[in-house]
């Protein structure tokens, strides 16, 4: 898959972007009543008419909620969460007692193992065929054999770089180790995320199974690449700030929403997606054994309707689910398409470049060295 320039509108906000509570509102109930603290929420014995939805900013947001509600006479009380692990704790805990759950495709088999969810029956969902055919959603949401999700939203994280002061044209993650970009590499601080494309830079055979090897592989890299970066940045707002300062000329893009927001600023960035292959992630409604009926179907079908997709592409410029004739089907806005993937997925080839978050082989041990890699070594 060759580099794509960005242009065009579009409101940069996904899940993905940011795990700060700056750009993600820590908790919020878009349909609580008056005096109901938003922790409470998912307490309330469940009605057949009401259901409760634990996801994430700009997935789900008021209004539409409001017109699903009014149409279906289905009340949709929406929590929102800052982080991967904000959402698995608080539901583990019980804190947050929910019918249907955004949780991201390397996360299912957590909450499987932590007896979490049912088993998600895809039949129940009448617009599970506006799914993009492209997309193996179904193998990736399988626990031995068993499907647990259907998705909702998905992006990728590739390689981001300054069109002018990087040439030629990157194709491989090996330009962050480029001595002649020393000082000028991005990269954001989340080892969940970072370490897989650390670990298909060293050639790993499966960058979610790591050898002993090939751990000690990313480790030598991350020490050599330290030296290349001057901040490693926070969150979305963060390298946004740090690439167009000119602090950074290349890096791994958290979101294409970054290059977006600079292009929309006048600045030359691209993005592409290297020959190791591009980390990328699906978020799933998944259900829970009180969120196991069909009212909480119903509402998963809504939201991969033609008209739902529209409003939530429009509004926050995800991918989505759709494939392209779909969008176009829908009407969404041309010029917000070009900011997403969704164009990029009818390339040749193009899903064989992307590397979808499994479950990690051991969580502790990539945050252990991705925290050396932050002091420095």
């Amino acid at each position: 898959m060759g580099t794509r320039d960005v242009n065009g509108a579009g409101r940069p906000h996904t899940k993905r972007v940011t795990k700060t509570l700056g750009r993600r509102r820590f908790l919020k109930t878009a349909a609580a009543t008056a005096g109901v603290a938003a922790f409470s929420i998912g307490r309330r014995a469940h009605a057949a008419d009401e259901i409760t939805v634990f996801t994430w900013e700009t997935y789900h947001e008021p209004p539409w909620v409001e017109a699903y509600t009014a149409k279906t006479g289905v009340k949709v009380n929406i929590v929102n969460t800052g982080s991967v692990d904000e959402m698995y704790s608080k539901t583990r805990s019980g804190a947050i007692e929910a019918d249907l759950i955004l949780v991201d495709s390397g996360s299912v088999s957590r909450y499987v193992k932590a007896g979490l969810l049912a088993p998600f029956d895809a039949a129940k969902v009448a617009n599970v065929g506006n799914i993009t055919a492209s997309l193996d959603w179904k193998g990736i949401n399988s626990v031995d054999g068993q499907l647990y999700g259907v998705p909702y939203n998905w992006g990728t994280q590739p390689l981001m770089y300054h069109t002018e002061k990087v040439t030629p044209a990157p194709d491989s993650w090996g330009v962050l180790w480029d001595p002649k970009y020393k000082g000028q590499v991005n990269m954001f601080d989340d080892s969940y995320v970072t370490f897989p494309m650390i670990a298909l830079y060293v050639g790993a055979k499966d960058p979610f199974n790591l050898t002993d090897a090939e751990f000690e592989k990313c480790r030598e890299a991350l020490l050599a690449l330290r030296p290349q970066i001057r901040t490693i940045a926070k969150g979305f707002d963060d390298a946004t700030s740090i690439y167009g300062a000119g602090d950074a000329v290349v890096g791994y893009c958290q979101n294409i929403a970054v290059v977006t927001d600079l292009v929309e600023r006048g600045l030359p960035f691209a993005y592409t997606f290297p020959k190791e292959g591009t980390p990328s992630w699906v978020d799933n409604f998944v259900v829970t054994e009180r969120g196991n009926r069909q009212a909480s179907y119903d509402f998963c079908s809504e939201c991969l309707s033609l008209g739902w997709q529209k409003q939530f592409v429009e509004f926050s410029a995800n991918n989505g689910i759709l494939s392209l004739d779909n969008a176009r089907a829908a009407a969404i806005n041309e010029d917000i398409l070009k900011n997403t993937n969704v164009i990029d997925q009818t390339a040749p080839g193009f899903f064989d470049k992307l590397v979808f978050f499994l479950p990690p082989e051991d969580f502790d041990r990539r945050l252990e060295i991705w925290n050396e890699f932050k002091a420095g070594g």
